[in-house]
């Protein structure tokens, strides 16, 4: 490499690498989004959310030794974000570690109350440990969520699958208004 062409991270700012690393992940492009949150993370070491976001990309990839490396080191960094215990109860749910996956859900919930994802993955974890009345309770609410963020797609899936459990009709009954 001659003197005049610049390294990688010498022409890219952390900034430049974050939105490089977030359209490849975007695009599936996991091993590049890996590369590019390796250079983010290597520019500024205490970027919890870039670490966080390149355990989701190993996540993708399978590697998820690498994944909850990420997002261990990702939470003792900054343990308030949310996202962070979700995936990682994502990974813990792939792998049926189900008390695990509750638990992180569980602390995902609490730091942001109206994270619907959380509760419609723990009420998964639920009924893996406990049956579907368990989970029925999870996905009522998060429903009931989706719905008032406007997210009508995950609503309607998760209506379907408590109208499948029930044998009810949830959104005509009023029961997730």
């Amino acid at each position: 490499m001659s003197q005049s062409t610049p390294l990688p991270t010498e022409s890219r700012s952390h900034s430049d690498l974050l939105r490089g690393a977030k359209a490849k992940y975007q695009a599936s492009d996991y091993q590049g989004a890996i590369v590019d949150y390796t250079l983010a993370i290597a520019a500024q070491t205490d970027d919890a959310l870039a670490i966080c976001c390149r355990g989701a990309a190993y996540y993708k990839l399978g590697a998820g030794k690498n994944a909850l490396s990420d997002y261990n080191r990702s939470i003792a960094l900054d343990p308030k974000a949310a996202i962070t215990y979700y995936r990682r109860g994502s990974l813990y749910y792939s792998i049926a570690d189900y008390q695990n996956a509750i638990a992180d859900y569980n602390r995902a919930t609490e730091l942001q109350p109206d994270f619907a994802f959380a509760y419609s993955n723990r009420g998964y974890a639920y009924r893996e440990l406990y049956g579907e009345q368990e989970a029925l309770i999870d996905w009522r609410f998060a429903a009931k969520l989706f719905k008032e963020q406007g997210n009508l797609a995950q609503y309607q899936h998760i209506v379907d699958l408590i109208d499948r459990i029930t044998g009810l009709d949830s959104s005509a009954s009023g029961m997730l208004s």
